[in-house]
């Protein structure tokens, strides 16, 4: 009897738990239960390239858009490498599939939404709850340091000195260096709760996305924001203040300028944006 695929997946997932992000994991296994919702008890190597196709239809019909639908057979494309990885699965049902290209629409805060946020959390932070200054505290950094969230929960105090963070980033294992700004210092430098050599307190992401949206509440700003929109913030900031592409690139860790260049199109519209204010001189 052949091994049914929830289970040998689910079973390479929970040996590699302790390699992946807590975030990486709940992904995974979402995905994993979305298709086996989909055709329960399904066996390995009856996994084909016609079901997958079914499980895109499936996904359409019951509503998904075109890009969670692109995004969930990424995903499971991963999932099914993993098992032909190991020996579980004799045929890749995604050979001769293409998945696309999937679009994302990143948001980010302006110079002027960064600006008036830090300069409100370093006049009113002592009005918000210890959860609420941490995650507050945390986000802000990263929008001046451009830290993914795994790499601000794990941000030791060995690995900042001398006015920089030297960091091996968790997602890539890459080295990346990030000079701190006068804003990273003085943030770093507010009487925080880390503690274990830790820099930041940095809580579970649903948490902490909560508390961050509570915090921003209190000080009066009123986008919506999340952990990984300050990671944008960073890098079009960096491009907006006129830091070159290639810096910026090195700062955020990325192999490849390109996905750097993607960042650069939303400074472009800002441009444009501010370049039509000449019209009020005619």
């Amino acid at each position: 009897m052949q091994e049914k695929l929830f289970d040998a997946i689910q079973g390479l997932l929970e040996a590699s738990r302790g390699d992946l992000s807590v975030q990486t994991y709940r992904t995974y296994h979402f995905v994993l239960t979305k298709f086996d919702a989909f055709c329960p008890g399904l066996e390995c190597n009856s996994l084909t390239e016609e079901v997958i196709l079914k499980f895109k239809e499936y996904m359409r019909e019951f509503g998904n858009c075109e890009n969670t639908i692109l995004k969930t057979l990424a995903c499971l494309k991963i999932l099914i490498n993993k098992l032909i990885a190991v020996g579980k699965l004799e045929a890749n049902p995604f050979a001769r599939i293409r998945i696309g290209k999937i679009h994302s629409n990143r948001k980010y805060l302006t110079v002027e939404d960064l600006r008036w946020l830090y300069t409100s959390f370093i006049a009113q932070h002592s009005h918000l709850s210890r959860p609420e200054f941490d995650a507050m505290q945390a986000f802000l950094f990263s929008c001046y340091t451009g830290l993914r969230y795994s790499d601000l929960k794990s941000l030791t105090f060995a690995e900042v000195k001398d006015g920089a963070i030297r960091k091996r980033m968790h997602k890539t294992g890459d080295s990346v260096y990030v000079p701190l700004s006068s804003q990273a210092q003085t943030l770093i430098g507010l009487p925080g709760h880390s503690k274990d050599g830790k820099v930041l307190c940095v809580t579970e992401n649903t948490y902490f996305n909560r508390h961050l949206r509570a915090a921003a509440a209190k000080l009066g700003f009123t986008k919506h924001l999340h952990c990984h929109l300050a990671r944008h913030t960073f890098a079009t900031t960096c491009l907006t203040i006129g830091i070159s592409l290639e810096v910026t690139s090195k700062l955020l860790g990325h192999r490849s300028i390109a996905t750097t260049m993607i960042y650069a199109k939303y400074v472009d519209k800002v441009l444009d944006s501010e370049m039509r204010k000449f019209q009020s001189i005619e």
